[in-house]
């Protein structure tokens, strides 16, 4: 039996945080929350010890956010557990043809931040190559080793369980690497990309930076943000890079330590906080990592392929000429897949109704995605398949199916009363802001569902599907209903990606369009690296060789200013386009004026003449940008009285306005923000949606917590009413 290692999460997610001193661990359930930890990155356990406790605080005690720890574990994938057993010290595994028994793992991370370096963001210009006048951020640094310089570049850091717990991305942190940071910014400079650290079962924590983001300039005005993405002479703490492990075996039988390589990277990205961390976007990033694993990476044959669909042709998608000739073949959807009700679509058509606890454009508007009984999304009557040839409910699937933009209409709104018209002209959906809203080249004004959502809401609204409660009910809950964590490599994999955003990306949140090129993959959820970055730099023909760690600090060749798909990513290239500093771009994402002005954006259909009165004025349609990313309103607790809580719906970001000016106060408000949770005080059964004919705003179902006063009020933590009851 063949054994190979890998490290999951393929990609793994780490949040940014001013605290010091507390952090925690991300989410590693689909929309979960954070883990609790010690001090050593050791996840707290129940009493039974069972299982991990989530955190009951996202701040330290003076109002400090909390950085959350990406955490990486080592998988043996064999025929026994094809989909990634996870190993803690002292298990006796195979290993390379040995039997030995697993006493360390050695860890090695590279972080580096290329945005200041990079080209400008302009929408999606860029995506598939620049044109060669696309200008530089900072242009104004010509010399290439100045332009070197503008790369945040701590070097690579190695970490094990008996040598070295803990490392450091700090200035000054890597004696023997010629490291590369900032000068002295304003308002906060730029001092580290983070902290590595391994915890008591060997498994590593990449903790991020701090949120610090400061400018160089020094002129009467500075610091200033004058764009939403691209502000010269601005540096963040933002990062990204490969993961690498060197797993170390006892061979009992030679009495030696035998040292394997795992067979490929993972990789960590740094992200902003997650300030709504159980609410989906409407479309996450495992939702757009498994679209282009179904589509062009063969991941489920069953599901998109080439007839015959029974059994699914198995195709090897790390073999590239495996893949490539799967792709010369007529590729489809399997029009005889059935989807699974709870597990496939409920996810995603619950995912509009929790916005409306976001904003007040939805709240206000009497609740359009009400999921209660007399709504359009009423759960038991959209779960019932067909039954003895009677489909009741055929229609209110298809009604929902049919609003929805469809692939080719990202630039229109609605279906303006066309012949064939699907949706009686009303907007189509998702009725979000779009991967370019903003400019008139590339143009993308509204947001879709990805190609395999799609597919799989058409096999439902078709009667196509199975409600896997009814037919099998002890099938395992799924999304925010998910019982426990993880229970393999690969489950892993998707359960951290659907914490964080897929779209829009303009340019996104955590990462963006760059995730959708098949081309940065070496399998699907894995980014293909550039080994000069990640290997530990020496051979590992001598198994037998007890490696030391400094070796890991020097490298030959320097941090590119440009892209080399072909030999892998370098630390820093999934992040790089991304707005800097970070807090212009969240600050400015909460809503868009999108022009839709139908003679320039709509094609014009044969006898449907548009209204004359379109052509004398522009037509603006005000959208949402991700509510459950950067939220526009929020329910706080203003009081309590014997259990019972009263409310206010009030502005989430008060006094940031979305302007230049708003941009700058972000970069030092951010942390002041509240956390969106579910509601303690909420009267009745979580699971059952307030009824819009019974004022929700009595009774909210999410309510924002730890919201900081400003510093004029002593700039510490607002009581906590939602948690001690006070009034």
């Amino acid at each position: 039996m063949t054994t190979t290692y890998h490290v999951h999460p393929g990609i793994g997610i780490a949040r940014l945080g001013n605290s010091p001193t507390d952090f925690c661990i991300t989410p590693e359930t689909a929309g979960g929350l954070p883990i609790a930890c010690d001090e050593s990155g050791n996840a707290l356990l129940t009493p039974d010890g069972k299982s991990e406790v989530p955190v009951e605080k996202f701040k330290d005690e003076a109002g400090r956010v909390k950085r959350q720890a990406a955490r990486f574990y080592v998988c043996e994938h064999n025929e026994e557990h094809p989909e990634g057993r996870p190993l803690k010290i002292g298990d006796r595994v195979e290993g390379g043809g040995n039997f030995g028994t697993l006493v360390d793992v050695q860890w090695r991370v590279y972080l580096a931040n290329k945005k200041a370096a990079w080209y400008e963001f302009k929408q999606l210009e860029g995506e598939h190559g620049y044109a060669p006048d696309h200008p530089r951020r900072n242009a104004g640094v010509v010399e290439a080793s100045a332009r070197q310089r503008l790369i945040i570049d701590p070097g690579p850091q190695s970490v094990d369980l008996t040598s070295r717990r803990r490392a450091s991305f700090a200035r000054g942190a890597n004696p023997f690497y010629a490291q590369s940071f900032p000068p002295p910014l304003s308002p906060h400079s730029v001092d580290t990309l983070g902290d590595l650290l391994t915890d008591g079962q060997g498994r590593l924590l990449v903790l991020g930076g701090h949120g610090c983001a400061g400018s160089a300039k020094r002129g009467p005005d500075d610091p200033i943000i004058t764009h939403y993405a691209n502000n010269d002479g601005w540096f963040d703490d933002t990062s990204d890079g490969p993961v690498m492990a060197r797993l170390k075996f006892f061979v009992e039988d030679i009495q030696r330590h035998r040292f394997i390589d795992v067979a490929a990277p993972s990789w960590v990205i740094v992200g902003y906080p997650a300030y709504v961390p159980t609410i989906f976007d409407m479309v996450t990033l495992d939702d757009v990592v498994f679209d282009l694993g179904v589509r062009e990476l063969a991941t489920r044959t069953d599901l998109f392929g080439a007839p015959p669909f029974d059994p699914p042709r198995q195709v090897d998608s790390a073999d590239p000429e495996a893949l490539a000739w799967w792709k010369t073949q007529e590729l489809r959807y399997n029009s005889g897949y059935h989807p699974w009700f709870y597990r496939d679509v409920w996810p995603i058509l619950s995912r509009p109704y929790n916005f409306t606890w976001l904003t007040r454009v939805l709240y206000g508007s009497n609740f359009p995605h009400d999921v209660t009984e007399r709504g359009t999304f009423f759960k038991e009557r959209l779960s019932r398949p067909p039954r003895g040839g009677e489909d009741p409910n055929r229609g209110a699937r298809e009604y929902l199916f049919h609003v929805l933009r469809l692939p080719g209409e990202e630039n229109e709104l609605k279906d303006l009363g066309r012949p064939d018209s699907r949706t009686h002209n009303v907007p189509l959906m998702p009725l979000l802001a779009g991967d370019n809203p903003i400019s008139n080249v590339h143009v993308s004004k509204f947001l879709r569902l990805t190609d395999t959502q799609l597919f799989v809401l058409k096999q439902w609204a078709a009667g196509k599907f199975v409600n896997e409660r009814e037919e099998w009910p002890d099938s395992p809950p799924v999304g925010n209903e998910t019982a426990g964590p993880a229970k393999t490599g690969h489950a892993l994999d998707r359960a951290v990606l659907a914490n964080v955003l897929g779209g829009a990306f303009c340019p996104g949140g955590e990462v963006g369009w760059s995730v959708r090129n098949p081309s940065i993959y070496l399998e699907p959820y894995r980014i293909k690296g550039n080994p000069t970055f990640y290997d530990f730099g020496q051979t590992s023909a001598n198994a037998y060789y007890k490696p030391a760690l400094d070796f890991a600090y020097y490298s030959d060749t320097q941090l590119s200013q440009d892209d080399d798909l072909a030999a892998g990513l370098e630390p820093g290239d999934l992040t790089k386009h991304m707005a800097l500093p970070w807090q212009a771009d969240f600050n400015e994402c909460s809503y868009q004026e999108i022009d839709v002005t139908y003679e320039d954006w709509n094609e014009i259909y044969p006898g449907n003449p548009r209204d004359p009165s379109m052509k004398r004025k522009q037509a603006v349609w005000q959208t949402l940008w991700w509510p459950a990313h950067r939220p526009l309103q929020v329910f706080v607790v203003t009081s309590v009285a014997d259990g019972k809580a009263s409310y206010d719906f009030v502005d989430w970001a008060k006094g940031i306005p979305q302007t230049d000016a708003g941009d700058l106060k972000m970069v030092t408000s951010w942390a002041d923000l509240g956390f969106v949770v579910r509601n303690p005080y909420f009267q009745g059964n979580p699971s059952v949606p307030p009824k819009p004919w019974e004022d929700p705003g009595s009774n909210p179902l999410y309510v924002a917590v730890e919201i900081n006063e400003p510093a004029a009020s002593g700039g510490v933590t607002r009581p906590d009413v939602y948690k001690s009851g006070t009034s």
